[in-house]
């Protein structure tokens, strides 16, 4: 019985926690995972990842910093206690690469291979998550957009670079686009900029246009608005 009432307990704290982070409420969302009566739990850890990582998007330094090697935390506890759910490996990959990019350019460079191949293993494992699709896509367009002096960094650590394009960046932005429409601004923003540099003023124009106009109820909202305003002056 009190088994039943525990995964009950769980299962309630894990639906309301979702429901908040649909909803924007990222602090709420982490304090009731926080307060979960299973904290060690693999569904409780990756949420509490996931939900930490977005609210340090809203801190100011060094407290953001923190809170996304924090979140990292979870997300390697939670991949170790499950790697067959693509969640797992999601957020670690996420993660993975934030934690990396405050290490400095050479350690975010050395880790590139594992992100991608940690978000590629979320794929595998649910190929219509939309977000994952977005992910993979900035991994591609990074690698592309990559300035001279971090392609150097890139050729002294690996012998065979990684390599990415905008062709398999805008891939990946239409896939999310189509498995999800309209699912999230940064999509929007980013087929905006790949289409640029893919010298598609038309098409980048359209989705910087819907990227512009969003109504913002969070700072990927308010980064997307912003970036998408200044590029639209410039086509």
């Amino acid at each position: 019985m009190a088994e039943m009432e525990a995964t009950k307990s769980l299962s309630e704290t894990i639906q309301h926690s979702d429901q908040l982070f649909d909803e924007n409420n990222f602090q709420e969302a982490y304090d009731l995972l926080m307060k979960s009566s299973n904290p060690e739990a693999y569904e409780i850890k990756w949420r509490i990842a996931r939900a930490l990582f977005n609210l340090s998007k809203s801190t100011p330094s060094p407290k953001k910093e923190e809170m996304v090697r924090e979140s990292f935390q979870f997300a390697t506890e939670a991949l170790a206690l499950n790697d067959n759910d693509f969640a797992a490996h999601k957020w670690y990959s996420i993660l993975l690469d934030a934690k990396s990019g405050l290490d400095g350019i050479k350690e975010r460079v050395t880790q590139l291979e594992n992100v991608k191949k940690h978000m590629k293993r979320a794929l595998e494992l649910n190929p219509t998550d939309a977000t994952s699709w977005y992910i993979l896509g900035q991994f591609y367009y990074g690698l592309a957009d990559l300035p001279w002096y971090q392609r150097k960094i890139v050729a002294t650590i690996f012998a065979t670079p990684p390599e990415g394009s905008y062709e398999e960046a805008l891939e990946c932005f239409e896939k999310a686009e189509q498995t999800k429409p309209n699912f999230y601004s940064m999509n929007h923003l980013m087929l905006g900029r790949t289409y640029q540099a893919l010298k598609n003023n038309g098409k980048a124009k359209e989705f910087l246009t819907l990227a512009a106009n969003v109504t913002v109820l969070n700072e990927d909202d308010k980064q997307a608005k912003e970036e998408a305003a200044k590029l639209l002056k410039k086509l």
